[in-house]
């Protein structure tokens, strides 16, 4: 939809000035529109950043992908890496092979419980004989001396299992190490291109990483239909998804229009457009109690490349670690609840006022009589509150097309086909 999105876009602004995508996401419409205005591309999360400058910045010089792979292949840090978790790659491997053989109980069991990161803290007393020994010699390997030792094994020690191979979330820890040691656009690019070759790789129910595949159905019983899937996805060499994604993102960039990266909140960003020469605001918020940030806590922190603490099932700390090895903090936005949505549209509404410029709002209509994700705001509960700020409120459908729909049966409503409205806000 992004033609309609333009032609909305331009029709309440014809000067073809500075464009704020307020909510830039993985930067589709940021880099869209750095083709015909200047750009500010906003969000509160650090991956949509990296991924907006990345494929919005241009480098002017040529960057040898060959020695940085060769460099990343022979590091001292990935030697030891492989010492370290060599025994348990091993035993990936053999997993790996009895699967292909249709021996699929040993390579499930992986996916189910073999998180390091819950082996280290609360340990397992669910695991076979055999797991529970490579993971145990693993604890005793690992250094807890050296926090920069640690981040040299975050995405292995945090994802490795659930969301990819030991071997494939090892190889990005090596990549990881080198990018960390890189500056500017440069290093901005190679982290995008392990961002991507994450999402590429993944191993989950629609490629997010909301949580692991589940391969056990409700009576304990494996789901041997996903093991073609499974092997799959965990047989994809990192090494080779990257330097596709590192040419790519190296290929990419505007110079005939400026653009600038803002990760903070809407409300905080909108205040410090005030002093810019921003002359119209695009915003696609949210539009359901789902809260996005779980489908993108592993960007998250693959971005920061920090240790972060894990939330527990239940808020109050009982439950032990979640499942899907959440983040602790995650940003919740107050347009995915309920008591908090209209308020968090009235805010933005007032600030775009302020600062003088219009609005295109996307949002994603519901029929309430069908069985749809219910939206927080309806279509006109929206026209309503614009009007309220602004004097012209217009709506605009972009055509005929689907979101994708959940994967979950239980949550595979019907799809709404005029799925998405443009409402053009004016003064």
């Amino acid at each position: 939809m992004l033609e309609s999105v333009k032609e909305a876009v331009d029709t309440v602004d014809a000067s073809k000035g500075c464009l704020c995508d307020l909510f830039s996401g993985s930067g589709t419409v940021s880099k869209y529109f750095s083709e015909y205005r200047d750009i500010v591309a906003v969000d509160i999360q650090n991956y949509s950043g990296v991924l907006c400058e990345a494929m919005m910045g241009r480098l002017n010089y040529v960057f040898d992908i060959n020695a940085m792979m060769c460099e990343i292949k022979q590091s001292s840090v990935r030697r030891k890496q492989l010492s370290i978790f060599g025994e348990l790659l091993e035993y990936e491997d053999t997993c790996m092979e009895k699967a292909r053989n249709h021996e699929i109980s040993d390579l499930y069991e992986i996916i189910e419980k073999g998180s390091i990161y819950i082996f280290i803290k609360e340990g397992r007393n669910d695991c076979s004989e055999k797991l529970n020994k490579v993971l145990a010699n693993l604890k005793k390997n690992i250094s807890y001396g050296s926090d920069n030792e640690l981040l040299d094994s975050i995405i292995t020690r945090y994802y490795g299992g659930l969301y990819f191979s030991y071997q494939q979330a090892l190889d990005m820890d090596s990549i990881e190490h080198f990018v960390f040691k890189l500056e500017g656009l440069v290093m901005i690019k190679s982290l995008a291109a392990l961002l991507s070759t994450a999402s590429e790789i993944v191993n989950t129910v629609g490629k997010q990483f909301a949580q692991p595949l589940k391969v056990s159905d409700g009576k304990g019983k494996y789901k041997v239909s996903l093991a073609k899937k499974i092997l799959e996805d965990r047989s994809m060499k990192v090494f080779d998804v990257y330097e596709k994604w590192l040419k790519f993102y190296l290929s990419v960039g505007e110079d005939s229009h400026k653009h600038f990266v803002i990760c903070d909140d809407y409300l905080s960003a909108l205040d410090k457009l005030k002093d810019t020469n921003v002359s119209v605001i695009y915003a696609d918020p949210p539009y359901t109690r789902y809260h996005y940030s779980r489908y993108y806590h592993v960007l998250e922190t693959i971005c920061l490349r920090d240790n972060p603490k894990v939330t527990t099932t239940f808020p109050n700390g009982f439950g032990g670690i979640s499942r899907a090895i959440y983040r602790a903090g995650r940003h919740q936005s107050p347009f995915c609840i309920k008591s908090q949505a209209e308020e968090a549209f009235d805010r933005m509404f007032r600030k775009v006022k302020e600062l003088g410029v219009p609005l295109v709002l996307s949002y994603s209509p519901f029929d309430a009589s069908q069985a749809v994700t219910p939206r927080l705001q309806t279509v006109n509960q929206l026209i309503e509150k614009a009007k309220m700020y602004f004097n012209q409120v217009t709506t605009m459908s972009p055509g005929e097309f689907t979101h994708s729909k959940l994967n979950c049966a239980g949550k595979n409503f019907r799809a709404n086909h005029e799925a998405e409205i443009l409402i053009l806000c004016k003064n």
